[in-house]
């Protein structure tokens, strides 16, 4: 492999991650910029919803030119196909969603019980997770697709050229969970994080991913829209940490472990 091509594969490094996730924001805005003045008067979720799109369709023309990619390869290199991967994967990956946001209940009543949410933070979040149709394309549709695409189609993807494997999990997640620029989601992407992290690494595919990200968003964005009936019993949060357990199991018997890969 010659040292310009090596050099655009394993870009970015762990300080070039961060930049990227800078550029994403800087580019989001500068399309919110100008929207906002074009159409002053529609939706600002609309607007950031639109933003998103443009904004990191702009970042990711750039990035996979100069990664010499193809979106073909970005969402799927996994020695098997994309239908035998999901074959394998995606009855577990759903039945892991109910533990993950058990557990993500877990760590928000947590951290806001040592750090409590501001009123600006109550009015920021009760808007993400509002069932508007451009907060609902936004959050279940866009950001799983984008987000993967970044976290672990380039980022985690060129760590896993330059770190072992484990470091390269830790460091794509820790650079996920900042990207949220709140204490709260940092904390629960990075929990997320880390298994979309370890699940990329063992197949080398974004759909299972996105499939996780996705009913994942759709199931905090339900929950919040139950108030009290987010308690639940005793029994159901059981079912959903044992549902949780019995899929990690699956898809570590027949994944494996990060570095095994062969």
């Amino acid at each position: 492999m010659s040292a310009p091509q090596e050099q655009h594969e394993q870009f970015p490094g762990l300080w070039g991650a961060l930049w990227l996730v800078l550029a994403s924001f800087l580019c989001q805005y500068a399309v919110m910029s100008v929207l906002a003045e074009l159409v002053p008067d529609s939706d600002a979720m609309a607007q950031g919803v639109l933003a998103q799109l443009l904004g990191d369709g702009m970042l990711f023309t750039g990035l996979m030119a100069f990664k010499r990619l193809r979106y073909a390869d970005l969402f799927h290199a996994g020695p098997g196909s994309v239908r035998a991967t999901m074959a394998l994967t995606l009855l577990p990956v759903l039945a892991l969603v109910p533990g993950l946001l058990v557990l993500g209940g877990w760590m928000s009543e947590l951290l806001e019980g040592i750090v409590p949410l501001s009123a600006w933070e109550q009015r920021a979040f009760s808007e993400m997770a509002s069932l508007s149709a451009p907060a609902l394309v936004g959050a279940c549709l866009l950001a799983p697709v984008l987000e993967e695409m970044l976290f672990r189609g380039i980022v985690l993807r060129s760590f896993l050229k330059r770190y072992p494997p484990g470091i390269a999990i830790v460091h794509s997640a820790a650079v996920f969970g900042l990207a949220h620029l709140n204490l709260y989601q940092f904390a629960i992407a990075m929990t997320l994080g880390l298994v979309l992290g370890w699940l990329y690494e063992r197949t080398r595919s974004l759909w299972p991913c996105i499939a996780l990200h996705a009913s994942y968003n759709v199931g905090v964005t339900w929950l919040s829209t139950q108030g009290d009936a987010t308690d639940g019993t005793l029994a159901a949060t059981l079912a959903a940490l044992l549902s949780a357990t019995l899929a990690l199991l699956w898809l570590r018997r027949f994944l494996g472990l990060p570095g095994a890969r062969p």
